[in-house]
């Protein structure tokens, strides 16, 4: 089996926000991973476009796109790559509406700490690979 990082796509427009989450996922010991930033949803999707991901890290509030409909367009165009929201919008119905429509987790930023993301993470790619087994 061939062992490469775990490849990760974050599309967050605050760059505190940012490098707060990469210095979070450093301290996680044995948790290998290749992080691509972008600051908007167009730049995002063009990386989507480009290059392999195996999971998604997505604030619902950008400079070109707000609320479900960001969910919305990077779940419409890469169904079969786990999304993880982050973000500030604290809004039960929007967090259940993104998990009804295919999100794989919902966390509020500031409520996590780097294990919690990364678990977040693995279990969301593990849940999809597990689910796309019976297609």
């Amino acid at each position: 089996m061939n062992y490469r990082p775990i490849m990760v796509l974050l599309i967050e427009d605050d760059p505190n926000h940012a490098r707060a989450l990469e210095a979070m996922l450093e301290r996680v010991k044995d948790f290998d991973y290749v992080l691509v930033h972008c600051y908007k949803l167009y730049d995002g999707i063009k990386e989507l476009k480009s290059a392999q991901f195996d999971v998604v890290l997505l604030d619902l509030r950008l400079p070109d796109s707000e609320g479900i409909s960001t969910f919305r367009s990077v779940h419409d165009y890469v169904p079969e790559i786990p999304i993880v929201i982050l973000t500030a919008l604290i809004n039960e119905e929007i967090a259940l509406q993104t998990l009804q429509e295919g999100a794989q987790e919902y966390l509020f930023k500031g409520e996590f700490d780097g294990q919690d993301l990364s678990t977040a993470m693995m279990h969301s790619i593990a849940r999809v690979k597990y689910l796309s087994s019976f297609n």
